[in-house]
C-alpha cells in the first residue's frame, strides 16, 4: 500500500522533454522530484510512505503509486533512480573483477538468484567501488515503466557530498534518517571508516546502533562533528539523545530554491536534504 505524505507542484508544466525525474526508495518510502533542466531548480517533490513486507509484490505499489502521483507515470527527457538499499559494500578498485562484487556480496548478504548486482565509481575518489543488489523483478519493472533510466545507490551520493569538500574534520560522523533507518557513516583521521544502514524501531534501538559504532572507532563524540539531515523532529526524544551525545552537532541544510522554498514553510530546513542532495 502506498500513501501520499506530501506533494509539493509549481505551475505546469512540470514534466516532458524539459525535465528529469529523480526517484529515491526503499522498502519503507519512495520520493520523486521534477528538475528543469533549463534552470536547474526542483519543480515537483513527491514523498510516499509505502506500507510493505520485504516479500510483498512491488507491482502493487507501482500500481498504487501511478494512481496517485503526479509525476511517476509522466513522461521525462532523463530518469534516475537512486536505492536506498541495506545489501552494499565499498570495495577498493584493484580488488575488483567481474565476479568479486557478486562475490563480496554473498559473502557478507548471503546468496540469492532474486537479485541483481550493481556498482559503481565514486566520483570524488579513486579507491572505491560501490557494489550494491537490488531485486530482479524491481530492476524489470523500473524498465517497463520508463525504458531508459540511469540507476545509483544513495550510499555514492553521501560519501561523494563528503569526501569532495576541501576537508573532512579529524572525526566526521554523518547520520542521515529516514521513516525506520538511517545511515550513518564515520571517518577518523581524514579516512573513512564505515558507511551502513541500520534498521530502528525505538530510540534505544538507534541510540544503540550510534553507540556501538562509534565506539568500535574510536571516535569521541564529545570531540567529533556531527552532521545531521534527514526525517527526524525536533521533540522527539532520539533527537535530543543524538544532540546530547555529541556537542559539536550540525544541521546538513536544505537550499530554499524552486518548489523547496515551499516544502520549507511546512518541514525543518533538514528534514528533505538528503533527497535533493540527489539531484545536484
Amino acid at each position: 500500500m502506498a500513501i501520499k505524505k506530501a506533494g509539493f507542484y509549481q505551475q505546469d508544466p512540470i514534466s516532458g522533454s524539459a525535465f528529469q525525474l529523480f526517484i529515491e526508495l526503499d522498502e519503507q518510502e519512495l520520493v520523486c522530484m521534477s528538475k528543469s533542466i533549463e534552470s536547474g531548480l526542483i519543480v515537483a517533490f513527491e514523498q510516499f510512505e509505502l506500507e510493505k513486507e520485504v516479500n510483498d509484490d512491488w507491482n502493487d505499489v507501482f500500481y498504487e503509486i501511478k494512481t496517485i502521483s503526479k509525476l511517476f507515470n509522466q513522461t521525462f527527457k532523463q530518469v534516475s533512480c537512486y536505492f536506498n538499499t541495506v545489501e552494499a559494500v565499498l570495495v577498493p578498485e584493484k580488488y575488483l573483477t567481474a565476479t568479486s562484487a557478486e562475490d563480496y556480496l554473498n559473502l557478507i548478504y548471503g546468496e540469492s538468484n532474486r537479485m541483481e548486482v550493481k556498482y559503481e565509481k565514486l566520483s570524488s575518489t579513486k579507491v572505491f567501488i560501490n557494489a550494491y543488489r537490488i531485486r530482479k523483478s524491481l530492476s524489470e519493472l523500473l524498465s517497463r515503466q520508463f525504458i531508459i533510466f540511469h540507476t545509483a545507490h544513495v550510499y555514492s551520493s553521501l560519501l561523494n557530498d563528503i569526501m569532495s569538500r576541501a576537508m573532512v574534520q579529524e572525526q566526521f560522523v554523518k547520520i542521515q534518517f529516514y521513516t525506520k533507518h538511517f545511515i550513518l557513516a564515520i571517518w577518523k583521521g581524514g579516512r573513512l571508516q564505515m558507511v551502513q544502514t541500520f534498521k530502528f524501531i525505538t530510540t534505544e534501538d538507534a541510540m544503540y546502533f550510534i553507540l556501538r559504532s562509534t565506539q568500535q572507532f574510536g571516535i569521541e563524540t564529545n570531540a567529533a562533528v556531527l552532521e545531521f539531515s534527514g526525517m527526524l523532529d525536533k521533540d522527539s526524544d532520539l533527537f535530543q539523545q543524538i544532540k546530547h551525545l555529541f556537542p559539536h552537532f550540525e544541521f546538513d541544510f536544505l537550499t530554499p530554491s524552486g518548489i523547496f522554498g515551499e516544502v520549507l514553510l511546512e518541514y525543518p530546513n533538514y528534514y528533505f536534504t538528503p533527497f535533493y542532495k540527489l539531484t545536484i
